[in-house]
C-alpha cells in the first residue's frame, strides 16, 4: 500500500492534485475538489494539532468502539455527515489547492513526525497507520472520483 509518509508517494498525490480544475466535480455532482481541498485540509488540520472538532458523546463512544469500520466507510461516505466541523478559514479553491499541497509535501518531507496528534478527537486513539490508512485513502478515492 502507498503512504501518505512517503515522499514519493506523496509526488504521485500531488500530481494528481494538479490535474484538478478549481470546478472538477464527481459523475454524480454530489463531490467537488473545493470539497476534497477543505475536508483533506481539516483532517491534516486535526493530525498536525491545528485542529479541534465539536463531537456529541453517543457518536464519539459509537466511532471509538467501531473505529475501524467507520475509518473504512469514511472513505466512500462523507464524513461531514458523522461529525461538525468548524470550516477551515475562508480561502478561494486556488488557495485552498496550494494549501493541501503543501500540507501533504510536509507530510513527505516529515513523515511520522509530521503528525503531532494521535488522539483524534472522532476516531480516538489514532496509530500511524490509521493516518495513513485515513488521509491516503480518502484522497485517493476522491480524487480518482473525481476523474484524476
Amino acid at each position: 500500500m502507498k503512504s501518505i509518509f512517503n515522499a514519493l508517494d506523496n509526488k504521485q498525490i500531488i500530481m494528481r492534485i494538479h490535474l484538478l480544475d478549481e470546478d472538477s466535480k464527481t459523475i454524480s455532482g454530489n463531490f467537488t475538489a473545493e470539497m476534497l481541498f477543505r475536508q483533506s485540509l481539516l483532517e491534516l488540520d486535526i493530525a498536525f494539532g491545528k485542529q479541534d472538532v465539536k463531537v456529541d458523546q453517543v457518536r464519539k463512544v459509537m466511532c471509538r468502539f467501531f473505529k475501524d469500520q467507520f475509518i473504512k466507510s469514511v472513505i466512500y461516505d462523507e464524513s461531514q455527515r458523522f461529525y461538525k466541523r468548524k470550516t477551515p478559514k475562508e480561502a478561494n479553491k486556488s488557495q485552498l489547492k496550494e494549501e493541501l499541497i503543501q500540507k501533504i509535501n510536509r507530510i513527505g518531507n516529515q513523515g511520522k513526525h509530521a503528525i503531532m496528534r494521535m488522539h483524534h478527537p472522532f476516531w480516538g486513539r489514532m496509530t500511524y497507520n490509521d493516518w495513513n490508512y485515513l488521509v491516503w485513502n480518502y484522497i485517493d478515492n476522491h480524487l480518482s472520483d473525481l476523474g484524476v
